[in-house]
């Protein structure tokens, strides 16, 4: 008797922005991809949105859900399909992918990057209704923190099915040794420049950190009020000691990582901001706000410093004590490390992964 053919892989359809769009969700499913822990699984990845302008973004959006619809109607048909999402554009195009997944009769997870959830939630009675009966229906709603999970329970009680995976991070690329001691330690930030990343906060607390460590830099590179950003540093008087370079990616994201000495990020709104588990990643000490899930990555005192959205002098005192002194840079750090070698590593996230995956795969779904 022949022997029996071995089981098939896993068949996954991710679905996201495309792999090479800004932004954390983008990040996070090229980690996936590239994931040797899941390397054996059938993974296809469907791009949902693009950049460019706003026509330019609908036009792509609508031919990329045209392919989708194409592929599953030419016999394509997942074990489970995986939606990552945000709010209000995003929501609304991830919620016509959702209806078309479900009506597969495969089960479907939505996985939340959502910044602040109540607000979207508060925000108007059509966006309350269409989350909750989203993920009634999903088969798992997946929080990127024990935060966001517990204010989703908070806001739709015990009706979705809610596991927390954190965002993954890569940390072989990011190891870097020791920062030699400096008088001109390097002050990093990365992510959107705006008021919702505090970049205008951290431009005013540059400004302060300056009278106590003169010779101390910044570096802001991200999208956004670019423009806006040069014109408030060169009001401010910080030209050549604060600089807004743009966009970065790629390998040279992770070589500014590795030659900074912290980075600071004041927002007003995050979920899990995948710029955080890579300055732990590269052994930095991180200066941010308590907001969404990030207390769950930077912890007070031991690995960085958290103060309040919008205080300023608070934002400036964190940044001085660590600008000027170079044995808490590096034990803060360290210890930041450490933490995203427990937590953050994507092969402890692509394990916790593949076991919702095979659980979700195997449950029986109800009608």
């Amino acid at each position: 008797m022949p022997p029996a053919p071995p089981p098939r892989p896993l068949r996954v359809a991710i679905i996201g922005p495309a792999l090479d769009a800004k932004g954390g969700i983008a990040s996070v499913c090229r980690a996936w991809l590239g994931a040797p822990g899941l390397a054996d699984l059938d993974l296809r990845f469907f791009p949902s949105v693009g950049e460019g302008d706003a026509r330019t973004k609908l036009a792509g959006a609508l031919g990329h859900n045209a392919r989708f619809l194409d592929a599953l109607a030419g016999g394509y048909l997942p074990d489970i399909f995986h939606i990552h999402l945000s709010w209000h554009t995003s929501f609304y195009r991830k919620l016509a992918w959702f209806i078309e997944a479900r009506r597969t009769g495969r089960p479907v997870i939505v996985h939340l990057h959502m910044p602040d959830i109540g607000a979207f939630f508060r925000s108007g009675r059509a966006h309350a209704a269409a989350m909750g009966w989203m993920f009634r229906h999903a088969d798992r709603v997946v929080a990127l923190t024990e935060a966001m999970a517990a204010e989703l329970r908070a806001l739709f009680g015990p009706g979705p099915r809610i596991e927390v995976l954190y965002n993954p991070v890569e940390l072989e690329p990011l190891s870097a040794p020791p920062r030699p001691r400096t008088d001109s330690p390097t002050v990093l930030f990365l992510g959107e420049i705006g008021q919702r990343k505090g970049a205008f906060d951290l431009i005013a607390a540059a400004e302060r950190v300056r009278a106590a460590a003169p010779s101390a830099r910044f570096q802001l590179y991200g999208n956004g009020e670019v423009e806006r950003a040069r014109a408030e540093v060169a009001a401010r008087g910080l030209a050549g000691r604060v600089e807004v370079p743009g966009w970065i990616s790629g390998p040279a994201r992770l070589e500014v990582l590795k030659a900074a000495h912290l980075l600071v990020l004041p927002s007003y709104q995050e979920g899990l901001p995948m710029s955080i588990l890579e300055a732990m990643g590269a052994g930095l000490p991180v200066v941010a706000t308590p907001v969404g899930g990030v207390a769950e990555a930077v912890i007070d005192g031991e690995t960085g410093a958290l103060v309040r959205p919008g205080d300023v002098d608070g934002l400036a005192g964190a940044l001085t004590r660590l600008v000027t002194d170079p044995a808490l840079r590096l034990r803060q750090g360290a210890a930041g490390r450490r933490l995203a070698e427990e937590r953050f590593d994507l092969d402890v996230i692509t394990e916790q992964l593949r076991a919702l995956w095979s659980t979700v795969a195997a449950a029986p779904r109800e009608s």
